[in-house]
């Protein structure tokens, strides 16, 4: 039996299609199961990272477990899992965290790569088999740009320049499926990013050619998407993300701009280019 956290997220749910569709037995973990939908035939219990006392029954019989969680809390929800998987006897967590733990060094600490270094330790020293998926930043991040799009054609965005070689979450998936189900995986950490590295400007440029129609960028201050994200988020998980786009244009390392190996090092094939899947996604645009 294998348990998805993040069942209907963006990751989660597509690690749990998978699985389901290659006749594995999978197991959904959400808060509220009425308001999800899933796939007939995944079993769904009722449990919260943020309440270790739910989590026995969401891992009872369960023998290997992908693991997501997000925000300020996520080290303390990713122990929390943990602890009860310890107990539960699963041989196998696949975790996801992020490439800024591999990006941030002690001396230029950031909150959100702190959160999920305290995740990683946590799942490390646990004993348990373990394989850990730093992705680098989502090509899904474009939907946001949607409205903007569909109003007025136009991206607004605080980074501009800064080449980032993005991953797709399908991609994310099929890696953390792989891990989960094919044996060599445990005991490794596999950063990954997609096979070229764009600045925003070249994936609005990109993404107008591939929806046929031209689109304008607009720089705006980080001020200003510290106060679009603390609408969706935690006054915490904004102050966190901010601080660490802040951190990756001062620092100049080019960094994000990195192309890692990981995807094709699991599944055999590149990634997907921004190309590909804006082209995938075009409907979402208008």
């Amino acid at each position: 039996m294998y348990l998805v956290t993040g069942a209907t997220g963006n990751i989660g749910g597509k690690v749990l299609a998978r699985l389901h569709a290659a006749g594995h037995k999978v197991r959904a973990l959400t808060r509220d199961p009425s308001r999800a939908p899933l796939p007939e035939g995944v079993d769904v219990v009722a449990a919260d990272l943020g309440d270790p006392g739910t989590l026995p029954a969401a891992l009872d019989g369960v023998h290997k477990v992908f693991l997501m969680s997000l925000g300020h809390d996520k080290g303390t929800h990713d122990a929390h899992l943990v602890a009860a998987a310890q107990r539960a006897g699963v041989a196998h967590i696949v975790q996801l965290s992020t490439l800024g733990v591999e990006e941030v060094a002690e001396e230029n600490d950031t909150p959100l790569g702190r959160w999920h270094r305290m995740a990683e330790q946590a799942l490390t020293a646990s004993g348990l088999g373990w394989t850990i998926l730093r992705p680098n930043g989502f090509m899904t991040h474009a939907l946001g740009w949607a409205p903007g799009i569909r109003a007025a054609a136009v991206v607004r965005s605080p980074i501009a320049d800064l080449p980032e070689a993005l991953v797709a979450p399908e991609d994310i998936a099929d890696v953390a499926v792989r891990a989960l189900t094919a044996d060599g995986h445990e005991g490794k950490v596999y950063a990954l990013t997609g096979p070229e590295a764009l600045t925003t400007r070249e994936q609005v440029d990109v993404l107008g050619e591939v929806l046929g129609r031209p689109l304008r960028f607009e720089q705006i201050s980080l001020a200003e998407h510290h106060a679009a994200m603390a609408a969706r988020y935690s006054p915490e998980t904004a102050d966190g993300v901010v601080k660490a786009l802040r951190a990756a244009l001062e620092s100049g390392d080019g960094f994000r701009g990195r192309v890692f190996p990981g995807v094709p090092q699991v599944l055999g094939a590149p990634g997907r280019t921004f190309r590909d899947w804006a082209t995938e996604h075009a409907h979402a645009f208008g």
